[in-house]
């Protein structure tokens, strides 16, 4: 039973979430779960005369805060290199849009502009010098999602930066 001083309201949702939550969010439903991970690297990205190389290794996990407003991504690599990390997918500052905010063990932080529309999830951010944005396709059984993240200098010319591939463990 929740009375006026109740932190529940009469729907069971905390008392401080509002009722409009965005539809854009449901599109997220798709990530949620357990990922392996899979980087693959071009011949020389790792350094000069390095060849082609992919790695499998590390987990990413999906799940929502409660309240479904925020999606949070914790992010580990076994294999030495990639950071570990936490992300924060949810509304952005117009309404409709997406944003991840993002934190690695480097003591990066970036904020990304995100979307998961038509089986594609994209992110990509717009910054002096270092632009980056990320593609990829989630397969029609949702267990997949295939994609690269790209860098770029000036935002005009853009470079593979690695494969990232996602597969579902649960």
């Amino acid at each position: 039973m929740t009375s006026a001083n109740s932190p529940e309201d009469h729907a069971g949702r905390p008392g401080d979430v509002p009722a409009g939550r965005p539809a854009a969010l449901d599109r997220l439903d798709v990530l949620t779960g357990r990922w392996e991970m899979e980087a693959s690297f071009d011949a020389g990205r790792l350094g000069p005369g390095t060849p082609a190389t992919t790695e499998r290794g590390g987990l990413t996990t999906f799940e929502w805060l409660e309240g479904r407003y925020f999606l949070i991504q914790r992010f580990a690599a076994d294999i030495p290199g990639p950071p570990s990390g936490i992300a924060i997918i949810g509304p952005g500052g117009l309404p409709g849009t997406l944003e991840q905010h993002y934190y690695d063990s480097r003591g990066v932080a970036r904020v990304y502009q995100a979307s998961l529309d038509n089986g594609v999830w994209r992110l990509w951010r717009e910054a002096p010098g270092f632009w980056q944005r990320y593609s990829g396709v989630v397969s029609e059984d949702g267990s997949v999602i295939a994609g690269a993240w790209e860098a770029s200098a000036d935002g005009r010319d853009w470079r593979r930066d690695f494969g990232l591939t996602y597969i579902k463990v649960t």
